[in-house]
């Protein structure tokens, strides 16, 4: 399982550097982060923020897209890949996606 956050934070991408596929974090945990860049929100639909959840944890912000949104941008590609993942998102449930997170510190 992974996580996908996007960040302009250099703290919190520090501790995501942490945590890459690989590394301790990973076996420790059993999961590993995906630092993705900004630009990966543009392939959402443009009112995703509209439909997204967002939650303080601590000094953390979380802005989550919805489901649907992070499928979107699969279902376009259309690859092999991204149907599958698509399909198995809508039989295994929600919590079965990738988890693509904004995450901003709290002033």
């Amino acid at each position: 399982m992974d996580v996908d956050p996007v960040t302009d934070s250099d703290e919190v991408a520090m501790l995501c550097y942490e945590a890459l596929i690989g590394g301790e974090f990973e076996r420790t945990h059993g999961w590993h982060v995906n630092l993705m860049p900004e630009t990966v929100l543009n392939a959402l639909p443009a009112d995703w923020k509209q439909r997204a959840t967002q939650k303080q944890t601590g000094k953390l912000n979380l802005l989550v897209p919805a489901p649907a949104d992070l499928l979107a941008p699969k279902l376009k590609r259309n690859e092999p890949r991204d149907r599958a993942h698509a399909g198995c998102g809508q039989t295994r449930g929600i919590a079965w996606l990738r988890l693509r997170a904004i995450l901003t510190p709290c002033s």
